[in-house]
């Protein structure tokens, strides 16, 4: 039995082209060829088929909020992501459990195996774009641990200044707060980067040269 297909692309070519690779293989059925969202949910309700392969760039619905209706809707159709897009969009598309994701950048021959795998209850993961999205995110988790991020200017003079040895009382008068905001300032610094006290908290600064 063939595996159905509808093929979602905004552009006209890669669309031309997507279908003829499958026209002349006996193991699949391209049943539709849309070029943007609402058309490709349109053809999923009417065809029902068993593959969606799909851009992210779609326009008047987005590729993403494809994925979203898919998923809310629980359709049987298994989404297949060929794509070229920023890898943001990507990290997205992996959030939304796609179950097939190929660069655009290979060969016809790498997602006919990745449809195969995703027809038979697999999934199908590019290893250059995951290795694209591991990277982001670890940049993203050394961005996020950056104290500069995540406290406000005035936390992080408050935080600078205890790292140096000076005291809540101190602290106040030269920033010109009461004691008190000063030491609220401290508590809450203490929560954004989990430490228990001062020591800590000037061990960390020092960890990420801020001192």
């Amino acid at each position: 039995m063939s595996i159905d297909l509808v093929l979602a692309d905004p552009y006209p070519v890669m669309l031309e082209g997507l279908s003829h690779v499958f026209h002349d293989l006996p193991d699949f059925s391209v049943k539709s060829c849309v070029r943007n969202g609402d058309e490709a949910l349109r053809a999923l309700a009417q065809h029902q088929p068993h593959i969606l392969v799909m851009d992210l760039s779609l326009s008047q619905r987005s590729g993403l909020a494809v994925l979203e209706e898919i998923r809310a809707q629980k359709l049987q159709t298994r989404p297949v992501v060929f794509t070229g897009a920023p890898i943001g969009e990507v990290m997205r598309a992996l959030d939304l459990d796609v179950s097939g994701l190929v660069s655009k950048e290979k060969s016809k021959h790498v997602l006919l195996r990745c449809i195969k795998s995703v027809h038979e209850g697999g999934k199908w993961l590019d290893r250059d774009l995951s290795v694209k999205t591991m990277s982001l995110l670890l940049e993203q988790k050394k961005k996020n641990a950056n104290p500069s991020h995540l406290l406000t200017p005035r936390e992080m003079t408050v935080a600078r200044m205890v790292t140096e040895g000076w005291p809540n009382k101190k602290i106040a008068n030269k920033l010109f707060i009461s004691e008190g905001t000063a030491k609220l300032h401290l508590h809450h610094i203490y929560q954004k980067l989990n430490c228990p006290g001062r020591m800590s908290l000037q061990r960390y600064m020092q960890e990420h040269g801020l001192v």
